[in-house]
């Protein structure tokens, strides 16, 4: 019974001008986002790409000088683009591709895309993932509104009844009819549209490809079972098929579109991070703290003409100018990291927010899983940003112990050249795999998981209620 109800399904679907047209709209729409999305992406890597050897040419070539005047003149971290961005973006376009790694200052991340879209920014930033997210459940919505609505109007579902179809057997055969026939649109759309964000979008860095490839293929299937699952129990609810539908335009607008806008900007406004201004003042303080700390350089003296065995700075066989710079730039790094830690501590909190506000909008669940996923993240963006201080932090001490130990006579009027400038190396950056930072993804995943289960027996609580209800 269960396969010839959804067989009956399927071939509605197959037989319904609307669902044909509304099948073909979502595929162009998707095809076109998709396209779009890899297009942006191909563009940042051309941009990265050219920056980064311009970098490479500008530094090797900037002649001879103190190389604590090249740590001033400093080199940029280029932030890679991993492929799925194409498919999900996340916040790419908002978080910076790039970090300028100069001494005595921990940049914040710049270069966003954002700030250079204006109004075009929406419709630039088109991707397969939101229209998966937002588009998707209401192509859902508008093909499965009549699925028991329809079946109680034309009187049908008591000739169901009458002939002993429970209500888990109406169910599993609404949901089985609508898993092969949405499935049919979806499921390869989705796959097209991952494969194709794979093979053409940016840099092929991720270490766990197939594992998150894996992830997000079975986090949309999730989200879609919840999805279907909702407006099979919704038109069960409704007497008529119009009800239906506008009980699942309404719950469609509120859930999936208008809560992860309004909670993203309740979580900004109750958890506001502090401006640009008051970072930058933050850093510069940071960054003079040694100046300030007369007790440390006293100590740092203290250690170096012990360990050194002499009186006086004068009978040093090192560039004492540069064993201060370079102890000013190790006194920062704890104050650095505090500042950012701080910031990191806001993200989060407006993070909590937006968890919170999944368990009525499966929307924010997902579009948080499918970012991580794709490492297009916050949590991935942080990683990066790490290992460009890691960077930093590795190349100014280098070029600090190269004047300490090689100045000599000549104090800070000794200048390196092109030879030295040459065994820098470039900034090169691996992001971590997903089950690795999978604590930070696990409520999304069980949000997702919930919603399935929930949907399904919240859909067959509906259409045992409606069974009841034409029975008497």
């Amino acid at each position: 019974m269960i396969g010839a109800i959804a067989q009956r399904e399927i071939v509605s679907f197959l037989r319904s001008s609307v669902f044909v047209s509304i099948a073909a709209a979502f595929v162009v729409l998707l095809t076109a986002a998709a396209f779009l999305s890899v297009e942006r992406v191909k563009t940042f890597e051309r941009e990265r790409t050219a920056a980064e050897q311009v970098d490479r040419y500008v530094w090797d070539s900037q002649g001879e000088r103190n190389p604590h005047s090249a740590a001033h003149f400093a080199r940029y971290a280029f932030k890679p683009i991993p492929k799925f961005v194409a498919f999900d973006p996340g916040i790419t376009d908002y978080a910076g591709i790039a970090l300028w790694m100069e001494a005595h200052y921990q940049n914040p991340a710049v270069f966003r895309r954002a700030e250079d879209l204006g109004d075009a920014g929406h419709i630039a930033n088109l991707s397969p993932a939101w229209v998966l997210q937002v588009i998707a459940p209401l192509f859902v919505f508008l093909v499965l509104f009549g699925a028991l609505a329809g079946e109680r109007e034309s009187g049908t579902l008591r000739q169901l009844s009458a002939m002993g179809v429970t209500a888990r057997t109406l169910f599993s055969g609404k949901l089985l009819g609508a898993g092969v026939g949405l499935g049919a649109i979806i499921i390869p759309a989705l796959v097209f549209v991952l494969f194709f964000a794979g093979h053409t979008g940016g840099d092929d860095i991720l270490p766990d490809k197939s594992i998150r490839l894996i992830g997000l293929v079975l986090s949309y299937v999730l989200y879609f079972v919840s999805v279907s699952a909702i407006a099979i129990g919704v038109s069960a609810l409704m007497a008529e098929k119009r009800a239906a539908l506008i009980a699942l335009v309404a719950l469609w607008a509120g859930s999936f579109v208008v809560t992860p806008r309004i909670t993203a900007d309740i979580a900004s406004t109750v958890y506001a991070g502090p401006d640009s201004a008051t970072i930058s003042r933050a850093l510069d303080g940071a960054s003079n703290a040694f100046y300030q700390d007369s007790e440390y350089r006293a100590e740092i003296d203290r250690v170096i003409l012990k360990e050194y065995g002499v009186e006086s700075k004068d009978e040093l066989p090192i560039e004492y100018g540069a064993y201060s710079l370079q102890k000013s730039e190790e006194h920062a790094h704890p104050l650095f990291e505090k500042i950012y830690a701080n910031l990191n501590a806001v993200h989060k909190k407006q993070e909590g927010v937006l968890r919170a506000a999944s368990l009525i909008s499966p929307t924010i669940a997902l579009n948080a899983l499918s970012a991580g996923l794709a490492g297009s993240d916050r949590v991935h963006h942080q990683k990066f940003v790490e290992g460009a201080e890691v960077h930093r932090r590795k190349i100014v001490k280098q070029l600090n112990e190269d004047y300490m130990y090689n100045a000599g006579e000549a104090g800070y009027g000794y200048a390196a050249g092109e030879a030295f400038w040459k065994t820098i190396e470039d900034f090169s950056y691996i992001p971590p795999t997903f089950l690795s930072l999978f604590s930070s993804y696990a409520f999304g995943i069980i949000v997702l998981f919930a919603y399935a289960v929930f949907g399904i027996f919240f859909a067959m609580w509906a259409v045992r209620r409606a069974q009841k209800r034409i029975a008497k």
